[in-house]
Formats: structure tokens, C-alpha cells, sequence
């Protein structure tokens, strides 16, 4: 894992890479996923059981990466954060999403999870610019792929902290 960095985004948002999680359920998820890719450079989605993370599924998100470069679409988007977000955005693409001026760090983010098959652990907060909701989470994001070298899918686990 990378050392801690922090970016920031015109006093309105932020995106913090983290060396590991801080939140436990985060470090479940990512224990979960190792013991699942075994000695592959990820496991395939078919290795993830719902039924096995039934405390964490509302604050899961399933991704699609779609098309090279990529985009990503929420193939599932949790309870728990489409109450924190305001919005479900199952079926959204990134880039129709309102996260403030850290979109775009986002949207890096994943792509280099894609490229180099790695995992991100952020923190971030951010203020919709279509309601004024505010947001800060945690999140772990770890890559899936079905043929063992193209991630096809990401599984991002999140602890929100603040919404409101």
C-alpha cells in the first residue's frame, strides 16, 4: 500500500490516500477479498458471495469498467450510501455523478486501481454542488477480473463518517 498523501480540491472537497483502513469493517472487506484471490492478482466476481457479506452489503458498491480508457458504471450501489449520497446511483456512470471539484480525482483513482490491478483506500469528503449535501467516507476500492489479468469490476467498500 502506498504512503499517506493528501490532495486537496478548492477548499471544497478532498481526496486522502491512506496506507490501510481505519475502519474495521473496511479491513473485513479487505481481508475477505485477499482470502478470495488466493494467488491471483484478483479474484474473479464470481468468488464474491453476498451471502457472505451480509453486514457489509449496504455500504457496498459493485462497479463495472467499461470500454478502454474506462468508464465506470454502479452496477450496485448499497442502502446505507445511497441514504448517505442522497440518491441510489445504481446504474450511474462516475462521470454523471455530482462529487463535488474531487470527480476528478475519483475518476484517476479508479482508472489506476484498473491499470495496475492495486487496491485504493481514501478518505474523502465533498459538498453536492445540486443539493448542498455534505459527505465524508472512508473507502477501500479492490479490483475484480474474470480472465485473471483485465479488471473488469471494482468492489468498493465504505465507511461514511459524516452525510448530511
Amino acid at each position: 500500500m502506498t504512503a499517506s498523501k493528501h490532495r486537496v480540491a478548492p477548499s471544497l472537497g478532498s481526496v486522502e490516500q491512506e496506507a490501510e483502513p481505519r475502519h474495521q469493517a473496511l479491513r473485513d472487506l479487505y481481508a475477505y477479498w485477499l482470502a478470495k484471490k488466493g494467488t491471483r492478482r484478483a479474484p474473479p466476481r464470481s468468488a464474491i458471495q453476498p451471502e457472505e457479506l451480509v453486514p457489509l452489503l449496504p455500504n457496498l458498491a459493485l462497479v463495472n469498467v467499461i470500454g478502454n480508457p474506462p468508464r465506470f458504471r454502479f452496477r450496485l450501489f448499497g442502502t446505507a450510501l445511497a441514504a448517505a449520497y442522497g440518491q441510489d446511483l445504481t446504474g450511474k456512470f462516475f462521470d454523471e455523478v455530482d462529487l463535488d471539484f474531487v470527480g476528478e480525482e475519483i475518476l484517476r483513482g479508479a482508472a489506476e486501481v484498473v491499470r495496475d490491478c492495486s487496491i485504493s483506500i481514501v478518505r474523502s469528503r465533498f459538498t453536492k454542488h445540486r443539493d448542498g449535501r455534505h459527505v465524508e467516507y472512508e473507502r477501500i476500492t479492490l479490483p475484480l477480473s474474470d480472465d485473471g489479468h483485465t479488471v473488469n469490476m471494482l468492489l468498493c467498500g465504505y465507511a461514511v463518517e459524516k452525510a448530511y
